[in-house]
């Protein structure tokens, strides 16, 4: 009589995804991330084999050196792991070097990747919009990053997760293939330029004092910009602190900008609005 198929269920994935953000609790600089691996993989185990050996054998396998990003596209692993277990626990023959192979070979790529839209694109775009809330005494700027950052982490990671584990291995090739991670990338890094721009325009507050006066009339240059260009002084300004920071250090840019804007202001060139 052939022994039933051991399945995971929709909550086992979900706790095994939970857990997977304890990843990096029990960080060092040996092996990093192996031991919150194992530690997040702990229930999953118990669930997929039934004696005490297979369990040490198991669970022995994660502790090797492993590092990626675990939170946004690193979850694609977490999931791959969960599918391989599975299969291991039903008799495929996956060794443990194979199984490790497969994780040590994708946990930089996906670093990459999630990093850049974690840390590049969605903290930024977000810390952005609360900061520019909070500044102006609204309660909403540290709630809506907090609520938009774990929304934005836990949505997409488990979408991650649970692609991993349907696709397997053959999961990030099918990304690669169909270009999603491109378009994630991508879309991520719209907003990010449409929330910068837009914080340009309101938080960039330069404007310009110049009058000239022709006989009974007076000429504003800073109500000129503002009808045919609204916003271009903070652009400009925006633009230039760009070109500078291709060719200086952070610490030089501070120092023109400081230099610039004070040498303008005393000629009456620029000014802020009080």
């Amino acid at each position: 009589m052939s022994e039933a198929t051991k399945t995971l269920t929709k909550g086992d994935l979900f706790k095994h995804f939970m857990l997977g953000y304890s990843s990096e609790t029990a960080y060092n600089y040996e092996r990093l991330q192996a031991l919150g691996r194992a530690n997040a993989s702990v229930d999953l185990l118990n669930k997929l084999y039934d004696t005490k050996e297979e369990k040490i054998n198991a669970i022995q396998k994660y502790f090797v050196f492993f590092n990626t990003e675990p939170s946004f596209i690193g979850t694609v692993i977490h999931g791959i792991e969960a599918s391989m277990e599975e299969q291991i626990a039903n008799g495929a023959p996956i060794a443990d070097d194979e199984f490790n192979s497969i994780r040590t070979g994708l946990m930089g790529p996906m670093a990459g990747i999630g990093d850049t839209v974690s840390q590049g694109i969605v903290y930024p775009i977000l810390a952005g919009i609360g900061c520019s809330l909070a500044v102006q005494g609204n309660f909403a700027g540290p709630i809506i990053f907090e609520l938009g950052y774990k929304a934005i982490m836990l949505g997409l990671g488990w979408y991650m997760y649970t692609l991993g584990y349907k696709q397997g291995k053959t999961a990030i090739i099918n990304m690669l293939r169909d270009k999603t991670l491109d378009r994630i990338t991508e879309l991520f890094s719209i907003v990010g330029l449409m929330v910068v721009g837009s914080m340009a325009f309101s938080r960039v507050a330069i404007t310009s004092p110049l009058v000239w006066q022709f006989s009974e009339s007076a000429f504003k240059l800073q109500d000129a910009f503002d009808m045919l260009f609204p916003g271009v002084l903070p652009l400009l300004i925006t633009m230039g602190v760009w070109w500078l920071t291709k060719r200086f250090k952070p610490t030089t840019v501070i120092a023109i900008i400081f230099a610039v804007g004070i040498v303008l202001a005393l000629l009456g060139v620029i000014t802020t609005p009080l």
